[in-house]
C-alpha cells in the first residue's frame, strides 16, 4: 500500500437523507429519489415507444375513437371519398344501425365492427391512419394521445409489480432468516433491499395482467409486445437503482488496492471500512450502455417486426453483465450460494437462456414473415 494509492481512493459517506419534509419532519432519502427518477424518465420513454408502434401499425383500436357521436355523424353526412370507401367495407347491418339510431345505442360489438370496416379500408388501400384525420376531425385520437392513455395505466402496473417483486426477491432469495424473524421490516423499503431478479419477475407478472386488461381494446398488444415496450426504459431504471445502491453504500464490492477503489464510511451490513471495487458503478454504467444499445435498436428498426427481440436482448445483456460483475461483489449471505457462484449468478443463468430463446424466436418469426411477404 503506497501513499499515491491512498490519495487516489475516494472516501464515500454522503448523508442518505436528501431533505426533510416540512411539518412532518420525515426524511426523503436519495435512494428513493433515484428510484423514482428511473420510473419518471421511464414514463417519458415508454410513451414515444408505444406511439411509434401505434403509428406503424396503421390500425385503429377502440381507444383511438375519442368521440363516437361525431363518428356516426360523419358516417351519416360526409360525402368524402374516404368515408364512402370505408362504408363499402362496413357490414350493412352496421350502416343501417348508424343511419337509424344515435351512437349511444351502439353496442361494443357494433363499435368493433365499425373499426373492422375502417381497418379493412386502410389495409386494402395500403394507407396510414393519418389519411383519416381530415375527414374525421375531432374523432380520432393521435397515436401520441392514445399512447399517453396506455402509458399512464401501464406505469401503475409496473411500479406496483417492481416494488412487490423486488422486495420479495430480497426477502426470499437473500435474507429470509432476518425477515422471517422481523416481518415488519419487509415494509421498510426506504432502508434499501430490493433484488433485481425479483423485480424482473414482479414486472413480468404485472405486465401479464396489463396485457389481459388492454387486449380487449387493442388485440395487437400481446404480452411479449408489451415486454418489448418496457425493456428499454427498464435498463435506464436499473442504472438509477444502482446509483441509489451506491449512495446507500450497499451491494459492496470486493477489496481492492486499485486507485479507483472507494472507501465506504458507513457500509451496509457493517462491512469492513477498506478500499473496495465500486461495483455498483460498474453495474450501473453497464446498464446505461445497454440502454443506449436497446434505444438505438428500437429507433432504427421497424418496431412491428421481431416481437420479443428487444426484451430478449435486454435479458441477454443485462444478466450477462450481472453474472460477470458478481465476481467483484462481496459474497451476500444466501442459502442458495453454490461453491464459487453467488445467488445472483445462479439466478441470472435462466434469464440469459430465456433471452437467447426470445431473440432466436423473434428472428425466426421475422424471417418467416419476410418469406410470406415475398
Amino acid at each position: 500500500m503506497n501513499f499515491t494509492s491512498i490519495l487516489a481512493w475516494l472516501y464515500w459517506n454522503p448523508p442518505k437523507e436528501a431533505f426533510y419534509l416540512p411539518f412532518v419532519e420525515q426524511p426523503v432519502v436519495w435512494y428513493g429519489i433515484l428510484f423514482v427518477s428511473g420510473f419518471v424518465l421511464g414514463y417519458f420513454l415508454i410513451n414515444p415507444i408505444i406511439a411509434k408502434f401505434l403509428r406503424e401499425s396503421c390500425q385503429l383500436s377502440l381507444l383511438d375513437i375519442s368521440n363516437w357521436n361525431r363518428l356516426v355523424d360523419t358516417y351519416r353526412y360526409s360525402t368524402s371519398s374516404v368515408v364512402q370507401g370505408i362504408l363499402k367495407c362496413t357490414d350493412q347491418k352496421i350502416i343501417d344501425s348508424i343511419k337509424n339510431c344515435h351512437s349511444i345505442h351502439l353496442t361494443q360489438s357494433d363499435k368493433k365492427n365499425i373499426l373492422i370496416g375502417i381497418n379493412q379500408y386502410l389495409s386494402q388501400n395500403s394507407l396510414s391512419r393519418d389519411v383519416l384525420i381530415s375527414d374525421f376531425r375531432d374523432v380520432i385520437s393521435t397515436p401520441k394521445q392514445t399512447a399517453y392513455y396506455l402509458t399512464d395505466r401501464l406505469c401503475w402496473f409496473i411500479v406496483i409489480g417492481t416494488l412487490i417483486g423486488a422486495r420479495f426477491g430480497e426477502v426470499f432469495f437473500y435474507n429470509w432468516s432476518f425477515y422471517s424473524a422481523h416481518p415488519i421490516e419487509i415494509l421498510k423499503t426506504w432502508n434499501g433491499g430490493l433484488a433485481s431478479h425479483g423485480g424482473v419477475i414482479g414486472v413480468a407478472i404485472s405486465i401479464y395482467f396489463f396485457s389481459i386488461y388492454v387486449k380487449k381494446y387493442i388485440p395487437e398488444f400481446s404480452f411479449m409486445r408489451i415486454l418489448d415496450f418496457v425493456a428499454i426504459p427498464s435498463a435506464l431504471a436499473a442504472f438509477f437503482i444502482r446509483m441509489g445502491n451506491f449512495v446507500n453504500q450497499e451491494i459492496l464490492g470486493t477489496p481492492t488496492l486499485l486507485p479507483w477503489g472507494v472507501i465506504f464510511g458507513n457500509p451496509h451490513q457493517e462491512g469492513a471500512i477498506i478500499p473496495r471495487h465500486p461495483v455498483q458503478l460498474y453495474e450501473g454504467f453497464s446498464y446505461l450502455i445497454i440502454f443506449v444499445i436497446l434505444f438505438s435498436y428500437w429507433k432504427y428498426r421497424k418496431q412491428s417486426d421481431r416481437s420479443g427481440a428487444i426484451v430478449g436482448l435486454l435479458f441477454i445483456l443485462i444478466f450477462s453483465a450481472r453474472f460477470v460483475l458478481e465476481f467483484w461483489k462481496s459474497t451476500q449471505p444466501s442459502p442458495f450460494n453454490l461453491y464459487f457462484l453467488q445467488t445472483g449468478q445462479l439466478l441470472s443463468i435462466p434469464f440469459i437462456f430465456i433471452g437467447c430463446f426470445l431473440w432466436w424466436n423473434a428472428v425466426k418469426s421475422d424471417k418467416l414473415k419476410s418469406l410470406q411477404r415475398s
